[in-house]
């Protein structure tokens, strides 16, 4: 019994210098940190990166923005020499530009079953 009761009181012991000291250790870990980040070398590097990953999510916009515009208008070309090659006017040679065709919805109506 005397045996268990000097564990607790050792264990208690233990934990409460271990949080005194894991909260100092802590508290000086992050004052370090602090006064890092407030550093100006700090600060203006990562206004620099700032500014490039500004500019590298502009271009990769920008390039996705095209390749999507250019799979739409393939897919639009594709659909439209499918759906309304010969429902009277003329019909898409192929390429992907807006040549007086009409909307795809003008073309062609198919009706949906509804069960």
């Amino acid at each position: 019994m005397m045996g268990k009761v000097l564990f607790l009181a050792a264990g208690a012991a233990g934990y409460v210098l271990g949080a005194r000291a894991g909260r100092e250790r802590y508290e000086q870990i992050s004052s370090v940190a602090s006064r890092a980040w407030g550093n100006p070398k700090v600060q203006q590097k990562v206004g620099d990166l700032e500014g490039k990953a500004t500019d590298v999510a502009k271009q990769a916009g920008a390039a996705a923005q095209e390749k999507v515009g250019a799979a739409a208008g393939s897919v639009a070309g594709t659909v439209r020499s499918k759906v309304g090659g010969g429902s009277g006017g003329s019909a898409d040679d192929g390429d992907s530009g807006d040549s007086g065709a009409a909307p795809l919805g003008e073309q062609h109506h198919t009706r949906m079953p509804t069960d």
